[in-house]
């Protein structure tokens, strides 16, 4: 693989230190949260169990840096700026969402990090909800997606990590594409911490 140099020249990895076998994070930028945003909201739909009720969970885990503050969610609904919906069922439909809504001007200036997972409660993995998605979108626009994504590529895992939003070097909030999976769910986070440490130490 070949990188542009300072002088617009190609590198290969090993100039910068890069060994062979090396395990590469690439982190996708999904958007520049514009200064004029503060209210954001993270939408969870996801379909029930083929044959029975069951939840799919999402959660709001909030790190500075690689320290573990707390977490958001059906439990543990609100955190300073971070609200959780709880579980919006339609028993109709066979269908369900949550929603996690975000004051970024007010998250306290020690938090650097809030990751956004899915995990699967009683099921074994996340392939037992139908066509789980997510959107992403300032509260006053709700009809306007920023973005939106599905995580087909986790269904055999018990629980994945959506994405993330992060301070720059600036201050400034940035959406961040994740998709690592992880063991782990609503009832014992401590794997999905463990994966997003390690996430936030590959500099996620």
């Amino acid at each position: 693989m070949n990188v542009t140099g300072p002088n617009g020249g190609y590198t290969t990895l090993s100039d910068h230190g890069v060994k062979p076998n090396s395990t590469i994070c690439l982190v996708i930028c999904l958007f520049s949260i514009p200064e004029n945003f503060d209210d954001v909201v993270f939408d969870l739909y996801r379909g029930f169990p083929y044959h029975k009720r069951d939840y799919l969970e999402a959660s709001c885990l909030i790190f500075n840096r690689t320290a573990f503050q707390r977490v958001v969610d059906y439990g543990h609904n609100t955190a300073t700026a971070v609200r959780h919906s709880g579980d919006i069922m339609d028993n109709a439909h066979r269908t369900g969402h949550h929603t996690i809504s975000v004051s970024l001007k007010n998250i306290p200036s020690n938090v650097t990090h809030l990751f956004f997972t899915l995990s699967a409660w009683n099921s074994p993995n996340i392939a037992q909800y139908p066509n789980p998605s997510f959107k992403f979108y300032d509260a006053s626009k709700p009809g306007k997606d920023l973005c939106k994504t599905t995580f087909h590529h986790a269904r055999n895992s018990q629980a994945v990590v959506m994405c993330s939003i992060s301070r720059n070097s600036q201050g400034r909030w940035e959406m961040f594409e994740s998709g690592q999976i992880s063991a782990g769910n609503a009832k014992n986070y401590t794997s999905l911490v463990s994966t997003i440490q390690q996430l936030i130490s590959r500099g996620v």
